[in-house]
């Protein structure tokens, strides 16, 4: 099969053909865009990426909320200077963990360093919390839950972070 040649000449628009309108195109339709003019694929976000974000979510909200436990549990109240402190500074340990697991479900993989580093550094201070508590002899088991939730939490959603299902998830990701 040849083509014909180019002819300068021709008229420049021609009667397009298109397709009938039948049970499956309404009247009118012309058809269907390209695959690279429309996402043709759904998007399925893995399990393991919105388990170990509810883990990240707790982790972060572990420590404003473990505060307030702790300290009605210990002392039976918040109203000192030291305890409003603390929860202001664990407040905004919250703040930053929250905005960074919701990156996280997003598929930003600077989110996912991000978040375990900054758990490893805070980690530092529920092994202090345990070590302080340990020696003092004086907590209470609700005080040691919340030491507990503290050091699980956050393993446990840097172990589901990383699993090798979730590794396209984080592909696009810039970072």
């Amino acid at each position: 099969m040849t083509q014909q040649p180019f002819d300068p000449f021709e008229q420049p628009l021609r009667p397009v053909d298109l397709p009938r309108p039948g049970a499956r195109q309404p009247v009118g339709y012309p058809g269907g865009m390209r695959g690279v003019d429309q996402r043709t694929t759904a998007f399925k976000r893995p399990g393991a990426v919105f388990a170990a974000f509810v883990c990240w979510l707790l982790a972060a909200l572990a420590w404003p909320l473990g505060t307030v436990v702790r300290a009605l549990a210990e002392d039976g109240s918040l109203g000192t200077f030291g305890g409003v402190m603390t929860l202001f500074g664990t407040g905004c340990l919250a703040v930053g963990g929250v905005c960074g697991a919701i990156a996280f479900l997003g598929g930003d993989h600077t989110a996912r360093i991000a978040l375990c580093g900054g758990h490893l550094v805070v980690g530092i201070l529920a092994v202090a919390a345990v070590v302080l508590a340990a020696r003092d002899g004086t907590a209470e088991p609700a005080s040691w839950a919340v030491i507990v939730l503290r050091l699980v939490l956050p393993a446990a959603a840097a172990v589901l972070s990383f699993l090798p299902g979730t590794r396209h998830h984080f592909a696009g990701s810039p970072g």
